[in-house]
C-alpha cells in the first residue's frame, strides 16, 4: 500500500550566497522556492527599493563608493531574515539591479512594475551612430552601411577636383555617417564618453583637403546640414548618391529610458517616456563644493548632473535625469533633494488580485504614501516547537465507505479554493500559523451551516 507524507507547516530555510558579483537570498521549502537576485554591478545605490514594508532594505556606502574610497560593496544591504520574497523592490528598480522568482506548483513570476517605455521609428531612422555613442547604459546598438565615395564618384579622365569644404562644429552632431562615406577626407576624433551638458561623442571633426574632392556627398547625407561644399573645377565625373543602411538595436534589459538618445536624434525617430516625473532641487547650495567632491557627478547613472563652473557650481539636465535619487544619497552634504511626482506602470494584462496592494507600494515610492506596512501581513514569529507531521493513508477501506470518500474530497477541494482566493490564508499555512487558518475554514463554513 502506498503512503504519501504530507508536511504541515514546515520551516523554510533561508540562505544567502554571493556569486558572480550577484546576492543571492533564497526562501526554500519542500513545495516552494523564492529567490531575490541582488546584482551589485546594476544597483546606484537610489532610494527607489527603500519603502520596503518589511525594512528589511537599507542603504550600504553609497557616499564612499561615489568619492571612490569603496569600490565593488553593495550599496543597499537586504536583511534575509527581514525579507519576505514579495518583490517589490524588483517591481520599483528601473536599474533591473534585483530579481525576485518562485519556483514551485502554481507558481507566478509576472507582475506590475514601474517601466518608462522606448520606441524606434525604423522609417526615419538613417540609422547613425549619435544614440549608440550616447547612451550612459550602452543599451543602444547601431550597425551602420553607408556606400563609399570612392563607388558613388566615377570618373572618365583624370581624377581631380578644386574647391572649398567647412563644417560648422556648432551644427554638427557628430553622428558619423561623413566619416563612414569618406574616411579619407573627414576624420572624427570620438572620445570615450559622452559628457554633459552637450553630450558631445567626440572632441573633434578634421577635414583631410588633399584627400577631398568636393563631390558635395558629406553634405547631402548630413542630417544637420553643418558642410558647406563649393566645387570650382573638377575632371569629368558621375556622381551618385550614396545608400544608407542598417539597422538599431536597443536592449531593453539594461535602458532605464532616459531619454537622452531621443533628445540627441536628428532625425527625431526616438520616442521616449521615462519612468517617472519629478525634479532635482538644489536646497543648500552654499554647502556644495564641486572643486573638491565629485560624489553625485560620479554616480548618476545618467550623467545629467554635472559642473558648471560658475556661480551656480552645478546644474541637473532633465533631458536625461530619472529622478532615482542616487545623487541625493551620494552628497554628504545634503545639498539635493530628489522629488518624484508621478510613475508609468507596465501593467500586466490580467492582473492579479493583489496586484492593487502593490500599487500601495508605488506611491510610497513617489513620496505621495507611507511604506505600506499593511499591504501583506507580517508576522513571522516562528515558536521553537515541533511541527506536527500528519500521515495520509490512501486505504482500500475507504472505498467500502459509501460516500465517506466524497464528502472528504469536496472538503478538501473547498480549502484549495479558500487558499486560492485568500493569499493571506495561503501565506499564514506556509508559515505555520495553522491556528489562524482553522479558524478562516471555520469562519467561511459558518454561513452554510446556518
Amino acid at each position: 500500500m502506498e503512503k504519501r507524507e504530507l508536511s504541515i507547516g514546515e520551516k523554510p530555510v533561508i540562505s544567502m550566497d554571493v556569486e558572480d558579483g550577484k546576492v543571492r537570498l533564497t526562501w526554500k521549502t519542500s513545495h516552494l522556492t523564492r529567490s531575490l537576485d541582488h546584482d551589485i554591478s546594476k544597483c546606484v545605490g537610489c532610494n527607489l527599493c527603500l519603502p520596503c514594508p518589511w525594512e528589511a532594505i537599507t542603504m550600504g556606502p553609497v557616499k564612499e563608493t561615489a568619492s571612490g574610497l569603496i569600490e565593488g560593496a553593495p550599496l543597499v544591504n537586504v536583511d534575509p531574515e527581514a525579507c519576505t520574497f514579495c518583490g517589490l523592490c524588483d517591481s520599483a528598480c528601473i536599474f533591473r539591479a534585483f530579481e525576485a522568482k518562485y519556483e514551485g506548483e502554481g507558481a507566478i513570476n509576472e507582475y506590475n512594475r514601474i517601466e518608462g517605455t522606448h520606441k524606434i521609428d525604423e522609417e526615419k531612422c538613417a540609422p547613425c551612430l549619435l544614440c549608440e555613442k550616447v547612451c550612459p547604459t550602452g543599451s543602444l546598438h547601431a550597425e551602420v552601411k553607408v556606400d563609399r565615395k570612392e563607388d558613388c564618384v566615377i570618373y572618365q579622365g583624370k581624377e581631380y577636383a578644386k574647391g572649398t569644404i567647412k563644417i560648422d562644429e556648432d551644427k554638427c552632431s557628430l553622428c558619423g555617417l561623413c566619416e563612414i562615406l569618406c574616411p579619407e577626407a573627414i576624420k572624427i576624433f570620438w572620445s570615450d564618453s559622452a559628457e554633459p551638458p552637450q553630450f558631445r561623442p567626440a572632441v573633434a571633426i578634421r577635414v583631410d583637403e588633399d584627400h577631398c574632392d568636393y563631390c558635395g556627398l558629406c553634405a547631402d547625407i548630413c542630417p544637420d546640414e553643418a558642410i558647406e561644399i563649393t566645387c570650382t573645377e573638377s575632371g569629368k565625373r558621375t556622381i551618385r548618391q550614396p545608400e544608407i543602411s542598417g539597422t538599431l538595436k536597443h536592449e531593453d534589459s539594461t535602458c532605464v529610458k532616459c531619454g537622452l538618445c531621443a533628445e540627441v536624434c536628428p532625425y527625431d525617430a526616438l520616442e521616449v517616456v521615462k519612468p517617472f516625473t519629478g525634479e532635482v532641487r538644489i536646497i543648500k547650495l552654499e554647502k556644495c563644493d564641486p572643486t573638491g567632491c565629485n560624489n553625485c557627478f560620479n554616480i548618476c547613472p545618467t550623467k545629467a548632473i554635472y559642473p558648471t563652473g560658475t556661480a551656480d557650481k552645478i546644474a541637473i539636465l532633465d533631458e536625461s535625469c530619472v529622478y532615482c535619487g542616487a545623487c541625493e544619497h551620494s552628497c554628504p552634504y545634503d545639498v539635493l533633494e530628489v522629488v518624484r511626482e508621478g510613475y508609468v506602470v507596465e501593467e500586466l494584462e490580467r492582473a492579479r488580485e493583489w496586484e492593487r496592494s502593490r500599487k500601495v507600494f508605488f506611491d510610497a515610492v513617489i513620496g505621495k504614501g507611507p511604506p505600506p506596512s499593511n499591504v501583506f501581513e507580517r508576522d513571522i514569529v516562528v515558536k521553537a516547537v515541533e511541527r506536527p507531521r500528519v500521515r495520509i493513508t490512501e486505504a482500500s477501506a475507504w472505498d467500502s465507505v459509501d460516500g465517506e470518500r466524497e464528502v472528504a474530497m469536496k472538503a478538501i477541494e473547498r480549502v484549495r479554493d479558500l487558499l486560492r482566493k485568500k493569499p493571506r490564508t495561503h501565506l499564514q499555512l506556509e508559515r505555520g500559523q495553522t491556528d489562524k487558518v482553522i479558524k478562516t475554514i471555520k469562519d467561511q463554513e459558518e454561513p452554510q451551516d446556518e
